[in-house]
């Protein structure tokens, strides 16, 4: 199978967290003999970059080459639309759901002309679709794996007696709410808690990986998510998840020990750190991450190109 991917999300060398996890299923489709080539554009400064994708992907698929494309993100779904080649598969990932409304607007009309795949049962809904497949982006729980958190914090040269929380995100993104971490973690000070932050800032995946196991409990306090890797990467770690209620977080974490939902305050989600850091790890998180695992999303996607070609 010849696949074209889309995509308006790809690591470079300047931004190697930057779509990664994209970039993560393109590698795992190749394991599976599928031959994949990428078209990737960045248009977060400039939308003329959107139009100058969807002439590029017009002159791909007319070299008649590729079986099917996929597309990450509504926009770029509107992208792979411009061509008529090939049959179209789109990932909605979350923020094209449910976020600015015209952009929303668009990922709706990209929903009924391609074949959509969604990271959670919310977004079809958010996009009043009564089909698609719900498949979230994979975990590489090799990498973020349980490890010895003692001799990782010695090397990042973590204080002993505290405890460190960690906000899964840059601060300089509003929407993942830092004001909100920020203000949960005061609470747990004046509580008579011993806490640090750490952040997930400018790190090389293995870094973050290390980040993850070594933080006693991730705390999610987005305005808006659709199925963030980072709490599942959190899971595989064994590191427990406090969050607030947000994208398919609820669905993720439901009956996992340690682990906690909170409402948006401040005062509500240091209580729920707090008992989350008087728990205990748990193999079972990692059970939970496996079952979106690399491997086995990959397969669950080359599923969905199957039936497109059959149908």
């Amino acid at each position: 199978m010849n696949l074209l991917v889309v995509t308006n999300m790809y690591p470079t060398e300047a931004e190697p967290w930057f779509g990664s996890f994209v970039r993560d299923q393109v590698e795992d489709l190749r394991t599976l003999d599928i031959d994949v080539e990428v078209l990737s554009f960045d248009g977060r400064k400039h939308l003329r970059e959107y139009p100058r994708a969807a002439r590029r992907a017009r002159q791909l698929a007319r070299t008649g080459r590729f079986d099917v494309v996929h597309a990450h993100y509504g926009l770029s779904g509107a992208v792979a639309l411009a061509q008529r080649s090939a049959p179209v598969v789109t990932t909605f990932h979350g923020s094209d759901t449910g976020g600015v409304a015209w952009q929303r607007v668009v990922s709706a009309a990209v929903a009924r002309r391609a074949v959509p795949i969604f990271v959670n049962r919310h977004g079809a809904r958010l996009l009043w679709c009564r089909s698609g497949h719900v498949i979230p982006a994979g975990v590489d729980t090799d990498l973020f794996a349980p490890a010895d958190r003692g001799a990782i914090r010695r090397d990042l040269g973590w204080k002993e007696d505290y405890s460190y929380i960690l906000f899964p995100s840059s601060r300089r993104n509003p929407v993942k709410r830092p004001d909100l971490f920020a203000a949960a973690l005061e609470a747990l000070r004046a509580a008579g808690e011993r806490v640090e932050p750490v952040y997930l800032e400018n790190l090389s995946r293995p870094e973050a990986a290390a980040t993850i196991a070594a933080a006693d409990v991730t705390l999610m306090t987005s305005d808006w998510e659709g199925s963030p890797v980072t709490v599942r990467e959190s899971l595989a770690c064994e590191t427990p998840v406090v969050s607030v209620p947000v994208g398919d977080v609820e669905e993720t974490l439901e009956g996992l020990p340690s682990c906690q939902i909170a409402p948006r305050d401040a005062a509500a989600l240091a209580a729920a750190v707090r008992r989350s850091l008087k728990g205990t790890r748990s193999s079972a998180l990692r059970d939970r991450a496996l079952a979106t695992s690399r491997p086995r999303t990959a397969r669950r996607v080359a599923a969905v190109y199957e039936e497109v070609l059959a149908s």
